[in-house]
């Protein structure tokens, strides 16, 4: 058998992260040393042109080495330092369709930590197969049923199965291949850093605290909803006074939560591609994704927020004068140095209140340990003047232990009520 080079190995690696299906198919019919070869070859053609045209161009052979270009059969280098492309006004990093970096490479759980994933992996796949059956027979889930729906945890917690790398997942890697789609599996792949779906003692609370500020039920947004968790634990006399928009990247995930919540508006979609009414919903309550990438939303773009910032201008265009927000996000919207969402903010919301969650408030029901904060605001009325507690800008605090952290501070007076 001829042994492939790096550009056999190449496409291979590429075709098993984001062909899987095509891959186990390849390898049932006995294909796929074949087919590497013949993409390698078509891939030393492109490189060998695309040097050619290079050199034709003008460029010297150390820019063409620069552009990844090999000079040999077999011989590849590494493609140039990752650029900024420009967009309109913003500049963002060529990422996959959110903005998130798909690398998925990871340490290898070993013991308990395996066990414990393994378990989670074999719930996702039951709660999968559940839902082909009822796309199968086209009927609502039994009660059975959506207890197996409501298990599926998503992927945050184990990269490992889309890391073709990781020799300790193969086997559940060729089972996720063999059940999902390959645009499925891309699209889960996309959500490993953020499907981290919230613990139920953190959402009661969240909804405690949205009674305490007023709300007994209205138009309610959720833009980021998973499975449906801030549905499904939605107080019962809440939910009665309530219609559900749920906003879900994932079109996987975005049919299981529809399948579990048949009466809420779930819609398969990316929160900034999403058609929403302006000044509408009285709650939106969630738990954003967190990571330093932007998305692409003309009406944000200058700001170059990161996606949990983003999160919040963008709901605060949905919700109505009066109307709150309640989102876990990342502790970097009210630590980081740069105020600008913070100035956005304090301008058009008062703060209620916000409360930073242990680290492990996740780890029980996702896998993951993070420092989050539950941030708490009420949109303005046209002409009204904020009178909570100044919160814009942040100042270094140093404790006894000499462990630096931020306050919230303003150098302006405060209002007066």
């Amino acid at each position: 058998m001829t042994p492939l080079t790096q550009y056999g190995r190449m496409a291979e690696k590429h075709w098993r992260e984001h062909r899987p299906k095509m891959v186990r198919e390849l390898e049932r019919k006995g294909l796929l040393h074949q087919m590497l070869l013949e993409a390698e070859e078509k891939t030393k053609d492109e490189m060998a042109t695309l040097r050619t045209d290079l050199m034709q161009q003008g460029s010297t052979a150390q820019q063409a080495h620069d552009a990844g270009v090999g000079d040999g059969a077999g011989e590849i280098h590494p493609a140039p330092a990752r650029r900024d492309l420009a967009v309109g006004h913003q500049r963002v990093i060529r990422k996959n369709r959110r903005g998130i970096s798909t690398a998925t490479a990871s340490p290898k759980p070993t013991g308990s930590v395996k066990a414990d994933r393994s378990r989670s992996f074999s719930r996702i796949i039951e709660a999968i197969q559940t839902l082909r059956k009822l796309d199968a027979e086209e009927r609502p889930a039994t009660a059975e049923e959506k207890a197996a729906l409501v298990k599926y945890v998503g992927w945050g917690a184990m990269p490992q199965v889309f890391d073709v790398d990781n020799t300790d997942w193969r086997k559940e890697q060729v089972q996720l291949s063999e059940i999902l789609s390959d645009e499925e599996h891309r699209s889960a792949r996309a959500t490993t850093l953020n499907a981290h779906y919230t613990a139920p003692t953190v959402i009661g609370a969240m909804y405690r605290a949205a009674e305490r500020f007023g709300f007994k039920g209205g138009r309610v947004l959720e833009p980021a909803c998973g499975i449906g968790h801030f549905v499904g634990l939605m107080p019962e006399d809440m939910l009665r006074r309530s219609t559900v928009t749920g906003i879900e990247i994932d079109p996987l995930t975005a049919r299981i939560a529809k399948a579990l919540y048949p009466d809420a508006d779930i819609r398969a979609q990316p929160f900034e591609q999403t058609k929403l009414a302006d000044g509408f919903y009285d709650l939106a309550i969630s738990n954003v994704p967190f990571g330093d990438y932007t998305v692409h939303d003309p009406r944000w773009n200058n700001y170059k927020f990161p996606i949990h910032d983003y999160f919040f201008a963008a709901a605060l265009e949905k919700v109505r004068p009066g109307g709150l927000i309640m989102f876990i996000t990342s502790r970097g919207t009210m630590d980081k140095l740069d105020s600008t969402l913070r100035e956005l903010l304090s301008t058009r919301t008062e703060l209620l209140g916000a409360i930073r969650l242990p680290n492990d408030a996740f780890k029980k029901n996702a896998g993951t340990e993070v420092t989050t904060d539950i941030v708490m605001l009420r949109k303005l009325r046209p002409g009204e003047a904020p009178t909570g507690p100044a919160w814009k800008e942040t100042a270094s605090l140093h404790q006894r232990h000499r462990r630096s952290i931020h306050a919230s501070t303003n150098t302006s007076p405060p209002a007066r009520k």
